[in-house]
């Protein structure tokens, strides 16, 4: 069955030009804006970008204001790149998934508007004297078409779309968009799975209901935004009002929402009538929904990535979770009765998520992790990753949950062996009956006679992957336990084991310890020349 997404905008109230009367604008990055006409540094001020002051990315401009070598995909209906304010903006190119065909820098790939006014919240070029600020002065944008004119679309596209995004070098993927009336779709959970693992940050809306209060996604959740894999792999979203109310329209719980934004009455750029869907070049509308809050979060997302590039997706997915405005004491009745822990942990707030220092993630010696792309698990030993096989990881390290890590991490220590087991394990091939004694990292061979002298057991034998045994170095034979007396059938030297070494002994020697009322084991040749030997004993 193919399934449906609706895009969560509502009806754009208002469509005009750049005509917009500017307002005063004062301090040291607000003043850079000031020259357009949609700014403004009052978060009561609803006709014009309250968001951005609500939100505080203004002050955090003070801070960053962006790069272009933090790349953006927008999963949309497209975005029109010849809009006047985002003409000059920076594009890469992208791809449409509706008809299959690339999508070109500078091409107008919109036929809806969604998409557009979803990427001038984001990157609406600053300081031209013409309409709005994106929250990002400098971004790159990647415009992935994922819905159609109407703004329906497939999972299947937009899981696709996710992918590509991923493979075409995006850190932040926005999702202005929630599946209504269908369950969780295993490729589209797979997609998300895929870019959360290649480090990709993923913002998703909560959605909007046509309810007085909006929907509990803890009751009925909406795909992507829930389709967490038990990871918190989305940094899902909800809207708010310039009150830091939640609107009636947008959804919420505590399951799949994470943080607030701004999402009622955001002014941004679009090229179509959001009623005909007729051309319009290079208006400005206002509009309403989750869909608008998203662009503030996955602009958050892009600020946090150009001041600290190496930052994993875990950690600005979390700085941005921590360094919230608490807000539930002013929705007491927004949801279906209290709020309370249903609109993630608070508002957004640029300044704070800036401020709060990320330190590189550390690894250290002795560490269990897992690779995010690959899926492999290591533990870190002497300066070297050592794979590590399910048999080891669950002896040696009592299956403790591996830390996960981007390859990046760890590229600095270089690949070794498997991870041995514990000294003393019994293990042998699958493919070879030779059973082998572990010590030291070493795999020394036993032979029939020492296996039944040592008292040994075969039901205490592991049989592990080739490639695993392969990879240890191969010692010499295990000795018999220490304080046996061994000899050669056609060479009379007695040998007596101790430290795990043959030690050739004198006549005298043996004589004079006494060592002749003990047993003498016979075996061949070609075993005692694999045994280690130790320095002889006279």
């Amino acid at each position: 069955m193919v399934r449906k997404f609706i895009t969560g905008i509502l009806t754009c109230l208002v469509l005009f030009g750049s005509f917009i009367e500017p307002t005063l604008a004062f301090g040291v990055s607000a003043s850079l804006a000031s020259g357009d006409p949609g700014f403004t540094q009052s978060d009561q001020n609803i006709d014009r970008q309250w968001g951005l002051v609500r939100a505080k990315f203004i002050d955090a401009w003070n801070t960053t204001t962006g790069s272009l070598n933090v790349v953006v995909a927008v999963i949309d209906t497209g975005v029109d790149e010849t809009h006047e304010d985002l003409v000059h903006s920076s594009f890469v190119p992208g791809y449409n998934f509706i008809d299959g065909t690339p999508i070109v820098i500078g091409q107008n790939s919109d036929d809806n508007g969604h998409g557009t006014l979803v990427a001038g919240v984001l990157g609406a070029t600053a300081n031209n004297g013409v309409g709005v600020v994106g929250n990002n002065w400098k971004v790159s944008l990647m415009p992935l078409k994922a819905l159609d004119a109407s703004g329906n679309g497939t999972s299947e596209h937009v899981a696709e779309a996710i992918k590509w995004a991923t493979d075409h070098g995006a850190s932040i993927i926005n999702l202005s968009l929630g599946g209504v009336g269908f369950g969780q779709d295993l490729g589209l959970a797979n997609s998300i799975t895929y870019a959360y693992r290649h480090n990709v940050v993923i913002v998703a809306a909560a959605g909007n209901d046509t309810a007085l209060v909006g929907k509990d996604l803890d009751n009925d959740p909406v795909f992507p935004i829930c389709d967490d894999n038990g990871e918190n792999m989305i940094l899902g979203v909800t809207a708010l009002d310039s009150n830091d109310q939640k609107p009636g329209f947008a959804n919420y719980g505590k399951s799949c929402v994470d943080v607030s934004a701004p999402g009622k009455r955001i002014l941004s750029t679009i090229g179509r009538d959001p009623i005909t869907r007729a051309l319009s070049p290079n208006s400005y509308a206002y509009a309403s929904g989750t869909s608008l809050a998203v662009p503030f979060v996955s602009g958050l997302a892009a600020l946090i990535k150009s001041l600290y590039p190496e930052a994993t997706n875990r950690q600005i997915r979390d700085q941005i979770i921590t360094t919230t405005d608490y807000i539930d004491p002013s929705n007491t009745s927004q949801c279906s009765g209290s709020c309370q822990g249903k609109l993630g942990s608070g508002r957004i707030n640029a300044v704070a998520s800036l401020a709060k220092k990320i330190l590189p993630e550390q690894v250290t010696d002795g560490e269990v992790v897992q690779i995010a792309e690959s899926g492999e698990v290591f533990v870190i030993s002497g300066g070297k990753r050592l794979l590590l096989s399910s048999f080891v990881h669950e002896q040696r390290f009592g299956g403790i949950a591996p830390k996960i890590v981007y390859l990046s991490q760890v590229s600095h220590f270089p690949v070794g062996q498997y991870a041995p087991p514990a000294d003393g394990t019994l293990v042998k091939k699958a493919s070879d009956p030779t059973v082998y004694w572990i010590v030291n990292g070493l795999k020394m061979p036993i032979s029939g006679q020492v296996f039944l002298d040592r008292g040994l057991r075969f039901d205490r034998v592991s049989t592990l992957s080739d490639a695993e045994l392969n990879s240890w170095l191969t010692g010499q034979f295990l000795p018999p336990a220490d304080g046996a007396l061994v000899r050669a059938r056609k060479n009379p030297t007695i040998y007596w084991v101790v430290g795990g070494s043959l030690h050739p002994i004198s006549a005298n020697f043996y004589e004079s310890r006494g060592l002749s009322i003990f047993k003498l084991t016979i075996t061949s040749d070609q075993d005692i020349k694999q045994f280690p030997k130790g320095a002889p004993y006279l």
